[in-house]
C-alpha cells in the first residue's frame, strides 16, 4: 500500500473516532467522516467495506495503540506480576486520560455493537483482566471489580477535574491499587 492510501486511512479512522464521540454509533455517519477528511462519500468505501467494518477497524486502531504499550510495560516488569499489573493499571488511565476522544469507544454500548466488534473492543482490556485473573486466583471476581473500580473511578475524578492529575494523585491511585492486590 502507499503512503496516500495509508495517511488517507487513517485520517478517515481518526475523523470516525470523532464522529462516534460527537454523535454516538446509533448516528454514526460516514458522509460526515468523508466530509470531515475533505474527501468523496465513496472514498471511505475504498478502506473499509462497510459502516461495520469502519467501527471495528476504528476500535482495532485505538487497541493497536494500547496493545503496543502494554506489551512495552509486560516487558520491563517481566517475572513481577504485581508491578506488571499496577503500571499496567496505571498505564491504562493515563492512555485514556492523554486521549480523551477514544473514551468514546471504550463506553460503547455493546448491544449497539456486532460480534467482531465485541470482541475487538474486549482485547482492549484483556491483558490487563489476564493479568488480574492470573495474580489473584482466590475472589478473582471481586478482585476484577475492585481494580477496575479503581481504574474507572479515577478516570472519571482526573477528566471532571474533582481530582487533580499530578504525580501525587497518580501515585495515590497507583497505591490504592497496589493495597487490593
Amino acid at each position: 500500500m502507499d503512503k496516500i492510501y495509508d495517511k488517507t486511512r487513517e485520517h478517515l479512522l481518526v475523523a470516525g473516532i470523532m464522529e462516534i464521540e460527537k454523535h454516538g454509533l446509533a448516528e454514526f455517519s460516514l458522509r460526515r467522516v468523508a466530509a470531515a477528511c475533505g474527501v468523496s462519500c465513496a472514498a471511505p468505501y475504498k478502506h473499509f467495506k462497510n459502516k461495520d467494518d469502519f467501527v471495528l477497524e476504528i476500535i482495532r486502531y485505538i487497541g493497536g495503540r494500547w496493545k503496543m504499550l502494554e506489551s512495552n510495560i509486560m516487558r520491563i516488569y517481566e517475572g513481577d506480576k504485581k508491578k506488571q499489573l499496577t503500571e499496567l493499571a496505571l498505564a491504562y488511565i493515563k492512555f485514556w486520560i492523554a486521549n480523551p476522544n477514544f473514551r468514546s469507544i471504550l463506553l460503547l454500548n455493546p448491544r449497539q455493537m456486532d460480534d467482531a466488534q465485541k470482541r475487538a473492543r474486549a482485547d482492549i482490556d484483556t491483558g490487563l483482566t489476564q493479568l488480574i485473573e492470573n495474580y489473584s486466583k482466590q475472589d478473582c471476581r471481586k478482585r476484577m471489580y475492585e481494580i477496575r473500580s479503581l481504574i474507572y473511578g479515577a478516570l472519571l475524578m482526573l477528566e471532571s477535574g474533582e481530582m487533580d492529575n499530578n504525580e501525587e494523585n497518580l501515585n495515590m491511585i497507583k497505591t490504592s491499587i497496589e493495597e487490593k492486590l
